[in-house]
């Protein structure tokens, strides 16, 4: 998952647990619990982008269908759409994958 390549050679996620606002970077893995109330997680600039890049968004709080969680699109577009994007499902895991310019960011996991 990711671009970024540790010393050992491997593609390793980063892990991070929030609980409000937070601006994602490339090859996070995101935690995210709403309970407390509804939050946007920004994703990252499109000029610092590259094909493939991934983030994953995980309801550890089980309560994305109470306060949700918008992905907010920061220039980039989520399924080919100009829109932003809100998780709505309670524990869900949200996989999404820069596609390029043509469709931005694309689900490829729930």
């Amino acid at each position: 998952m990711g671009r970024y390549i540790t010393t050992t050679g491997t593609a390793a996620p980063v892990i991070r647990e929030i609980s409000a606002g937070y601006n994602a970077q490339v090859n996070d893995r995101i935690l995210a619990n709403s309970a407390l109330g509804p939050f946007t997680i920004n994703l990252p600039a499109n000029a610092s982008l590259f094909t493939n890049d991934t983030i994953q968004i995980i309801d550890v709080g089980k309560a994305f269908a109470t306060n949700n969680v918008t992905l907010g699109r920061n220039g980039s577009l989520i399924a080919g759409l100009d829109e932003d994007l809100d998780l709505d499902m309670n524990s869900s895991i949200t996989t999404i994958m820069y596609s390029g310019a043509t469709y931005g960011w694309i689900i490829i996991g729930t």
